[in-house]
């Protein structure tokens, strides 16, 4: 029997009522229907299974590829006195072996776990003798070659969802095309499930795109909007490189942005989101690691530096501004030879199943070396240096999730079997390269013609619900305007304000200290282990860098 849903989601999560569709997928859920949910940003796709999971009986098991994303929510479901708890590579050994057996035992009613975890030995067979009611599978586009954020390990999640016998599956998605809704339905055995959708319209969000002849001109343009927008921003960039120079380069205008990027230490980038999470003023500068996680209602402006490679991708990151209702304004800054830097990282995310072929062999042959084998020497083996190829690293991914290898590169590698070439075909399809040089040239086109922005986004996804003027994007409307009428008064972005968050560091990133026996540095990322803080220093001697023990070296703070 389904429950009051209504007074059930008073009592359990605060609302007074469904938004959209939510009820009906409730009910569909808790009723042991699987389902395709596609739901733009903002809109409420974890209420879907959140509510089923504390009104229906059993174990609700969510599969996430987002960290940080489900750290959150345990932490906001707990804060409400509901049993939930996450399994994922940040947690202690000791720790994700308790809050399994709690799941088996059946203690916890929500179990958050990222799609790497089915492949840890014993986990999926702990998982079995657990009561498994429903299987949910959040960022489901990410089952898809044809997403803009495939995964391996993703292809694993229908043979998981069999292992478990077969519960209800929800599979969960903000932005995925027609193709990527076959691929979805095709790996988790959705066929003839139902679609449950609220379109991918955001009246609220302002599309723009400025041509810009060089980095002089983008900085121009991006002042311009901040300074008619404020905060909080996110200003997105394709390479760590650039976002350091513009880093660098508003820092000598007085601001101290917040950055995020795959260069810093854990901590870090926990702190630099904290700290954008709690603002009301901040700039933050990142690449598209950042964002997934953030659930801030206030974005006011989301600037891209350079062109993201797919629609899908842009429209999910534009999609993180103005979740609470107010305009906000979203500006792509085109530059023509940015493309080239896209159409680079499209091939070096492309290797062919020949390479992969290569690269099982060359692995086969090294025997009982295997296991010392790190991922910087196959590198070398098979590329030329280059830094962004991440070719190599793809295909290792490739054969950890399909259970060909165990371990971990330059530890204890081991290859449990070598795919056939069927398989390499399979994963590695000889048309993936031209089909997502085929996703840039989309994009392209959406920057550089006179077309409703929104009506090229919104056809690309299966949808036609825009009229011939959308009245919020570039083309079709003023858009000071439009800021006049739709955006909340501008608060100006914070300035000279140290993002250090709660819990500080001793010193932050950028600082100069003066280090016993090695003289003066300049702190590259600080690390947190327990109680504990590690610096990676680079010595102004030599430009070498060292990591130090915080509380183990002499130094002292330099004033510069």
């Amino acid at each position: 029997m389904i429950p009051d849903l209504r007074a059930d989601l008073q009592r359990l999560f605060g609302h007074a009522a469904f938004r959209g569709p939510q009820e009906q997928v409730v009910r569909h859920f808790l009723g042991g229907g699987s389902a395709l949910v596609l739901m733009a940003t903002g809109e409420g796709k974890s209420l879907c299974y959140q509510l089923p999971a504390f009104t229906g009986d059993g174990l609700t098991i969510v599969v996430s590829p987002l960290i940080a994303l489900m750290d959150d929510q345990v932490a906001a479901l707990q804060k409400r006195s509901l049993s939930a708890t996450c399994i994922h590579s940040m947690v202690e050994r000791g720790e994700r072996e308790r809050r399994l057996a709690r799941a088996v035992a059946g203690d916890v009613r929500l179990l958050y776990v990222t799609p790497e975890r089915f492949r840890v030995d014993g986990f999926l067979a702990s998982l079995r003798t657990a009561r498994t009611a429903r299987f949910v599978v959040d960022e489901a586009h990410c089952v898809s070659h044809w997403g803009h954020d495939f995964r391996p390990d993703y292809l694993r999640l229908g043979e998981v969802r069999h292992e478990l016998g077969d519960p209800p599956c929800l599979a969960l998605t903000a932005t995925a095309t027609p193709d990527a809704q076959r691929d979805i339905r095709s790996v988790l055995g959705l066929d003839d499930a139902p679609l449950f959708h609220t379109g991918i319209a955001r009246d609220n969000l302002f599309l723009s795109v400025a041509q810009c002849d060089d980095d002089e001109g983008k900085r121009a343009r991006l002042g311009e909007v901040l300074g008619r927008t404020g905060g909080p921003a996110i200003v997105y960039c394709a390479l760590i490189k650039d976002l350091l120079h513009l880093e660098s380069e508003l820092q000598r205008r007085g601001m101290r942005p917040l950055v995020y990027h795959g260069g810093l230490s854990a901590h870090e980038r926990r702190t630099q989101q904290r700290v954008f999470q709690d603002s009301g003023d901040a700039l933050m500068l990142a690449t598209n690691a950042f964002g997934m996680g953030v659930d801030k209602a206030d974005i006011r402006a989301i600037v891209h530096w350079q062109i993201p490679r797919t629609l899908e991708a842009y429209y999910q990151e534009i999609g993180r501004a103005g979740r609470d209702g107010q305009g906000s304004f979203c500006e792509l800054l085109y530059r023509e030879d940015d493309v080239s830097i896209q159409r680079d990282f499209t091939e070096w995310a492309n290797p062919t199943a020949d390479f992969a072929a290569a690269i099982v062999h060359h692995m086969a042959a090294l025997g009982d070396r295997l296991h010392a084998l790190d991922v910087e020497t196959l590198r070398e083996t098979f590329l030329t240096k280059n830094r962004h190829d991440g070719r190599v690293e793809t295909v290792l991914r490739l054969l950890a999730s399909a259970g060909c290898t165990n371990g971990e590169p330059g530890h204890d590698l081991v290859l449990v079997r070598e795919p056939d070439e069927d398989e390499l075909r399979e994963w590695l399809p000889d048309d993936k390269r031209r089909r997502d040089l085929m996703g840039l040239l989309r994009m392209v086109r959406y920057a550089t013609e006179n077309a409703c922005r929104k009506l090229t986004i919104h056809q690309h996804f299966g949808f036609d619900d825009v009229p011939a003027n959308c009245g919020s994007c570039d083309v079709c409307a003023d858009a000071a305007r439009w800021r006049d009428a739709r955006m909340p008064p501008a608060r100006a972005l914070s300035f000279a304000r140290a993002a250090v968050g709660a819990d500080p560091a001793p010193v932050q990133r950028g600082e100069w200290i003066d280090v016993d026996g090695l003289g003066p540095c300049c702190v590259v990322r600080v690390h947190r282990r327990g109680r504990s803080w590690r610096a990676d220093v680079e010595a102004a001697r030599d430009l070498t860098t060292r990591s130090i023990e915080l509380r183990r070296r002499t130094w002292r703070r330099v004033d510069r």
